[in-house]
């Protein structure tokens, strides 16, 4: 996933990039969809950034990306963001599951978790 910039183990996708990254990641890709003056973004940010860490650590292939709301208009738009946070889990693609608001460690684990076995289940 070489086309976004990384902040930290997350990886800052745009309306430009967003396709492309997407295309060639593959798997489960868990993404942030936030804005800067959004308190609960402040809030769920360490949440998100446990995920990708672990993701980086266990070498599951999931990967973590957000995406600035305020900057990346035609991506919010086209994914229907109405509040943020919005966390979406896209599985090869195309958007599985969807979370708005605050959640928390265990419940986005768990969704992210549930996808990648079916991967497992698979192979």
């Amino acid at each position: 996933m070489a086309n976004g910039t990384t902040h930290g183990p997350l990886l800052q996708l745009s309306d430009d990039t967003f396709d492309d990254t997407m295309a060639h990641a593959g798997g489960v890709v868990v993404v942030e969809f936030w804005a800067a003056w959004c308190n609960p973004c402040r809030m769920i940010e360490p949440v998100v950034q446990q995920v990708a860490a672990d993701s980086a650590r266990d070498g599951s292939g999931v990967s973590v990306a957000q995406v600035d709301t305020d900057q990346n208009r035609e991506l919010a738009n086209r994914y229907e963001i109405n509040a943020v946070p919005t966390i979406i889990i896209f599985k090869d693609g195309a958007p599985r599951t969807r979370f708005v608001g605050l959640v928390g460690y265990d419940k986005l684990a768990t969704a992210i978790d549930s996808l990648s076995e079916t991967d497992a289940a698979h192979e």
